[in-house]
């Protein structure tokens, strides 16, 4: 959206990169990225919720300022703010709406206190616990894809998976709209990703606790379960059926003669 935005009134091109070429599972070092030396600021998406990539570490600038889109990963983690120029946040992920902005970039002060979030921060001791809170749930559901020999798969190279959406896929793709399904009988819904990319989501962000990623990953790992039985008493049933007919037949060949 702020890419739209842009092109509305700038006369230069100002995407310089987006991560198409890569299948949006990587983030550039932006060293190797050519920047505009006449641009006034970078604008950043610290955390993709689509295809679930996170920055890590926040890039320099050669010139200007940093803008950075923190809608889906604010209140998530620890940031150094004097990095940043502007940052801003939308209020569905972290359930307030807020700016934060280097005084010498705007004429009049303005404060708007979100007690309610910030009091609940407080109360979980701060970003620093609560980035553990939130690495600890993006660790449970990345362990149980990656351990699960494919049947679970997560596109995303692991050192930009982000802690906030966890996007993954099912190796045998057909199983995708049972799976979604029989979650929502367990009352665990919106698991579905964006139309445009396919694939599933889990998006974990501050409020949701640790147990509801545990059933998760339980339901995950009975539904995996489910799925080889199946093969394997299917597998089993059309062995013994074949079997069964090899011997009528040969019966009916032993009568012929």
């Amino acid at each position: 959206m702020a890419f739209k935005e842009a092109q509305k009134v700038l006369k230069i091109k100002p995407l310089i990169w987006s991560g198409k070429s890569e299948k949006h599972t990587k983030i550039p070092s932006f060293h190797d990225v050519e920047q505009n030396p006449d641009a006034k600021f970078l604008h950043i998406c610290a955390n993709e919720t689509i295809y679930g990539v996170e920055y890590k570490d926040y890039p320099s600038p050669k010139n200007g300022i940093l803008v950075a889109d923190m809608s889906s990963n604010f209140y998530s983690k620890p940031v150094v703010v004097s990095k940043f120029g502007f940052i801003y946040g939308g209020a569905q992920p972290s359930g307030v709406t807020i700016v934060i902005i280097k005084k010498d970039l705007i004429g009049n002060d303005g404060i708007y206190m979100c007690v309610l979030a910030f009091e609940d921060l407080l109360d979980q001791e701060g970003l620093i616990e609560v980035e553990k809170k939130n690495k600890k749930k993006a660790e449970i559901l990345y362990n149980a894809y990656d351990g699960s020999n494919g049947f679970y798969r997560c596109p995303v190279e692991k050192s930009v998976r982000s802690f906030m959406n966890v996007p993954f896929t099912l190796e045998k793709s057909g199983l995708e709209a049972e799976f979604i399904k029989e979650a929502a009988k367990e009352n665990m819904v919106q698991l579905k990703r964006h139309k445009s990319v396919g694939g599933m989501c889990a998006s974990i962000y501050n409020a949701m606790p640790l147990a509801a990623v545990e059933k998760l990953v339980a339901f995950m790992k009975d539904f995996e379960a489910s799925f080889i039985f199946t093969v394997i008493y299917g597998g089993l049933k059309a062995q013994n059926e074949a079997s069964s007919g090899q011997a009528v037949q040969k019966e009916l060949d032993e009568l012929k003669l």
